[in-house]
């Protein structure tokens, strides 16, 4: 009995280290959040409302962020399950303004067989000093979940930012 109470003090102690590693990894400079939020507003669904996810991340070459407008979950009826992307328009012009200096700006589109497909931007250049390197992608990741869940008698529920 006294080797299973080692066992599970140490799996927590594990756990405990795991959290406050990943909570370590996942902290974002201020100006990095104030940057997020600026692009986010540029986002203009073209029906009904929206709300932008990101992920950032650091890399060897800065830090990189991934934006993308939340889909809609459908709770109820024949569409159960179902998630509704939501279309939008952005203005470059005015997101560029963000940057202090552009390196790069690309558009990049991945078709599948399948009839779907995906379509990313990446803007790379200085945001003050930080070289920063931003993707908006067409539609959100898979691993990102849904921003609303609506039911069939209308209401919405809202989802945890992902901001």
């Amino acid at each position: 009995m006294a080797h299973s109470h080692l066992l599970v003090q140490h799996l927590l102690k594990q756990l405990e280290q795991h959290q406050r590693e990943r909570s370590e990894r996942n902290r974002r400079p201020e100006w990095l959040s104030v940057f997020v939020h600026q692009t986010a507003a540029f986002f203009e669904p073209m029906r009904g409302f929206g709300r932008v996810g990101s992920q950032c991340e650091f890399t060897s070459e800065g830090w990189e962020a991934r934006l993308y407008l939340g889909s809609t979950e459908i709770i109820g009826g024949k569409d159960d399950g179902h998630f509704q992307l939501i279309g939008f328009e952005l203005d470059f012009a005015k997101l560029t303004e963000s940057f202090t200096r552009l390196d790069d700006f690309r558009w990049s589109v991945s078709a599948a067989l399948n009839g779907g497909n995906s379509s990313f931007v990446t803007i790379r250049g200085l945001v003050d000093d930080h070289q920063v390197t931003l993707k908006i992608y067409s539609k959100p990741p898979h691993e990102a979940g849904p921003a609303f869940r609506q039911h069939t008698d209308g209401s919405i529920d809202h989802i945890e930012s992902h901001l």
